[in-house]
């Protein structure tokens, strides 16, 4: 039974690290300025979701799969932010004070 658990942990351990490749990929030519902008949107849509609650939460977050998990999840926002930023959009930043007001 160990070996079939590890099989599929190796099995989403590729999958990973073809979207750190693809982040590589879509930072490439990028301002360093625009890329630190789409990490942190990233950690904030993954906040205001609650997803890092969710992760919190969690008995074994020492486990691989569920640390493997985590990340494919933030790839793809940091990803989509990526993307967004090369498209022209404007940042969109969340802060956690709700009642804080960011000037225009």
């Amino acid at each position: 039974m160990k070996g079939r658990v590890k099989s599929r942990r190796d099995a989403v351990s590729p999958f990973r690290n073809k979207l750190w490749d693809l982040f590589q990929e879509k930072a490439t030519g990028m301002d360093g300025a625009d890329v630190v902008s789409a990490l942190k949107q990233a950690g904030e849509e993954i906040w205001a979701v609650g997803i890092d609650d969710t992760y919190s939460s969690m008995k074994h977050q020492d486990d691989e799969a569920l640390g493997n998990a985590f990340d494919i999840t933030w790839l793809t926002i940091v990803c989509i932010k990526l993307n967004e930023i090369k498209a022209g959009k404007k940042p969109h930043v969340r802060t956690k004070n709700k009642s804080k007001k960011v000037g225009r």
